[in-house]
């Protein structure tokens, strides 16, 4: 495959996945207020699991194929940490201040491989900042959301900074193969079952299968975490970790978007310009990364 439909295919792949996770807030919103925040990230990753422990037994590689020690690193930074900070700050915060405050990752992981490499683009801050500022557009629309909370925002903070480690750990790993993700969720469930026990045994929080719940675990675990793992992990392979990321800023418009769908909102004036914002901004970035790929291949033929 030639290199500019290898980058075409992985912007079609994180676009779709920005669609899942961006409907994912909607489920995990409804799903939290029936079921212990952990227990819900354990269950969702445990039909990812025994979704695509089948699929993998047909497919070449096996877990010897694996840097085990990176893919630990993911599962515990990406799945344990991401969602226990995520999921505790939705019960503690509403969802418009959640999703601004995650979609730091992408400024958080430019920081992050620029400090790593000591390069730094001044262009690359530029675009971040731009999308940024549509993506507070779109979710405050000109005022500041009820319902907020210091302690829940300071979780989605530290949801933001799990992604982030979480991008750096799977891009280390250099595999984008389907047993590379099933052990990195392995290593999320081994990680994060302590929490959920502790939830219910310890602190003795209610588990209530409501219908919300139920249909929020089989959506989380079966589109958002099985197919959208698979799919962004492929699109890390693809473009690297700072392109990838960027797409984490798009998941909120996309709630937004699936909010005036299912829930018949009307947009504002604001949600389109907002939304302009969060393209020009990914574009600036995006632009300038395909330009040091393409100069990176050449140089390598």
């Amino acid at each position: 495959m030639k290199e500019t439909d290898r980058r075409s295919l992985g912007l079609v792949i994180l676009a779709t996945t920005a669609v899942i996770w961006g409907g994912s807030y909607i489920f995990t919103k409804v799903a939290v207020s029936s079921l212990p925040p952990m227990l819900l990230a354990f269950l969702r990753f445990a039909i990812a699991v025994v979704i695509l422990f089948p699929i993998s037994l047909n497919k070449r590689g096996s877990f010897n194929t694996v840097d085990h020690k990176n893919a630990a690193l993911a599962g515990l930074s990406g799945i344990t940490f991401y969602f226990f900070f995520e999921n505790y700050g939705l019960t503690m915060t509403n969802a418009a201040d959640a999703s601004l405050i995650v979609s730091t990752a992408p400024i958080l992981t430019i920081l992050l491989y620029d400090l790593i490499r000591k390069k730094y683009d001044l262009f690359e801050y530029l675009g971040g900042l731009v999308a940024f500022s549509g993506l507070s557009v779109i979710i405050y629309s000109g005022r500041f959301a009820d319902g907020s909370s210091v302690t829940g925002n300071l979780f989605s903070f530290g949801a933001a900074v799990s992604w982030t480690a979480y991008t750096y750990f799977y891009e280390k790993i250099h595999n984008s193969s389907i047993w590379t993700t099933l052990e990195i969720m392995l290593w999320g469930l081994l990680f994060s079952a302590p929490f959920a026990l502790s939830e219910i045994l310890l602190f003795k929080r209610p588990v209530v299968f409501s219908f919300g719940a139920v249909s929020g675990i089989l959506f989380l675990g079966i589109f958002a975490s099985a197919l959208g793992y698979i799919m962004w992990n492929k699109g890390i392979d693809l473009w690297g970790g700072k392109a990838a990321t960027l797409w984490v800023y798009t998941i909120p418009v996309f709630t937004v978007i699936a909010d005036i769908v299912f829930l018949g909102n009307s947009p504002s004036m604001l949600f389109f310009t907002g939304s302009a914002l969060v393209g020009a901004g990914m574009l600036l970035v995006i632009g300038r990364e395909y330009r040091r790929l393409v100069s990176h291949d050449n140089t390598n033929r």
